[in-house]
């Protein structure tokens, strides 16, 4: 396959800085736009020391220096204090907070739900979510502007609901409304922890946090109530991922996870995994939107792959190229942070202990010393064989080594199957009069949505009538 030729489309993103910004100005575009505080040598120079008043910090663009602080060398480094107090605030006992030996435990207790033996059983639950998209969009007059980035969200929290609770959670409208105040009353960086004030000091932009989450938390007591009734009467029932969760038991120690666990887990499984989803999957057709040969492409290759009459994502390769390169450009990971345990080296330059090690996705995957016209839009660059010149440690879309995103491999498929579906029977351009520009709001996101006018390619059969 050869690369795009047509449009050279290249998507909005803020200009780097010539120069680092003063302690005030940092502040201020940390809780605004954190994407807005990087300067031209973070895109050029394998690491970046200082330019942080608050502390000792070193950004890394070295595929070697990466692999060497998040793989080779892991004991000498540690989750940093300030994502350690980001995170745990909401999800304490979450795969991504903890560290050391309960973090082994958990990931020894979850892997087997994120196996390809339990994801291939949710095809089913995936394309249902994705026809019920199909009959919403069709729902309404055609050529009708939809926000696309709630729509999405919505799709991505259905098909985690389907997944891990086979009965359903609660209410589906107050759930719904439940994740969405969630994310509102949540994003951000908060001053506190940028400063390092101690976690008692109360922080005003989490205060909401409880109540929004409020109804979410008792739908889901009450589904873990239900489901050990449930397991307890036959052990032997099918199992969704609720159901493997209580179910587990870790293969050293034979222990199973606390009722805590499993709460901030399932969280941790739908409020990052239905943000990160939505998100890939609203860039992608934001970027599909702005190249009509790239989605020239994914049409006729959703229809050559008959999405409808079978669920395989095999044959979508330049569709999963789309969803790569979406993750490339605009990648949900605001940033991987680790603190330096000990005086080291990294790319040639001395860390000293207690440096905090940032690896931010965006500037790596827009570096100059690591990829040709990194500000394009190419999905080529993902095709079989252009992606084998990809460099491991150059592409962390989400993260890498032993703490990858535990839940990847669902959130690539699910994309992939949902963004064949949307170009098998729509056309969408972008609506008049918006403005389209990144902001880290939780997850790198468009600031004000995503309106597209949405239009029928023509009748289509229902897709899995034979179901």
């Amino acid at each position: 396959m050869h690369s795009i030729h047509v449009a050279g489309f290249r998507p909005p993103a803020p200009e780097p800085k010539a120069r680092p910004l003063g302690p005030l100005a940092l502040l201020k575009t940390l809780r605004t736009n954190p994407l807005e505080c990087w300067t031209r040598a973070h895109f050029e120079e394998p690491i970046v020391l200082g330019g942080f008043p608050f502390a000792r910090v070193a950004v890394v663009n070295d595929p070697a220096a990466i692999r060497q602080v998040l793989v080779e060398d892991q004991a000498a480094y540690c989750k940093s204090a300030i994502e350690r107090r980001v995170l745990a605030s909401r999800m304490p006992n979450g795969l991504v907070t903890v560290d050391g030996e309960h973090w082994h435990r958990l990931r020894r207790l979850l892997a087997p739900m994120f196996g390809r033996k339990m994801t291939s059983g949710f095809d089913s639950a995936m394309a249902r979510v994705a026809d019920a998209l199909v009959e919403r969009l069709q729902s309404r007059p055609d050529g009708s502007v939809w926000e696309i980035k709630s729509e999405m969200s919505r799709v991505a929290l259905d098909a985690l609901v389907s997944c891990i609770f086979s009965d359903g959670l609660g209410d589906p409208q107050a759930i719904t409304t439940a994740t969405t105040r969630y994310y509102e009353t949540s994003s951000g960086i908060d001053p506190f922890d940028i400063i390092g004030l101690p976690d008692f000091v109360p922080r005003l932009t989490r205060l909401g946090v409880r109540h929004v989450a409020k109804a979410f938390d008792q739908a889901l007591a009450a589904a873990i109530t239900e489901r050990r009734r449930s397991l307890a009467a036959d052990p032997n029932a099918p199992r969704d991922m609720l159901g493997a969760m209580l179910a587990a038991k870790d293969p050293q120690t034979g222990e199973q996870m606390t009722e805590a666990e499993v709460k901030d887990n399932v969280i941790t499984f739908i409020f990052g995994g239905q943000e990160t989803t939505s998100t890939m999957l609203t860039w992608a057709i934001y970027l599909l939107s702005q190249s009509p040969e790239w989605r020239e492409r994914l049409i006729a290759e959703a229809e050559d792959a008959a999405v409808g009459s079978g669920h395989d994502t095999e044959a979508l390769v330049q569709t999963r190229a789309v969803v790569e390169e979406a993750l490339r450009l605009y990648p949900p990971i605001i940033g991987i942070t680790r603190t330096a345990l000990q005086r080291t080296e990294l790319a040639g330059r001395t860390i000293e202990r207690g440096t905090m090690v940032i690896i931010a996705p965006y500037v790596l995957h827009r570096h100059r010393l690591l990829w040709r016209d990194p500000d394009l839009f190419d999905p080529s660059r993902f095709l079989p064989g252009p992606a084998k010149a990809v460099e491991r440690y150059a592409y962390l879309p989400f993260g890498v080594g032993p703490r990858v995103c535990i839940g990847a491999a669902f959130a690539l498929h699910e994309a992939t199957l949902v963004l064949a579906t949307l170009m098998r029977h729509f056309a969408l351009d972008l609506a008049p009069g918006q403005t389209v520009w990144p902001v880290i709001n939780f997850t790198l996101r468009p600031r004000d949505g995503l309106r597209m006018t949405v239009k029928r390619r023509r009748a289509q059969p229902q897709l899995h009538a034979a179901e």
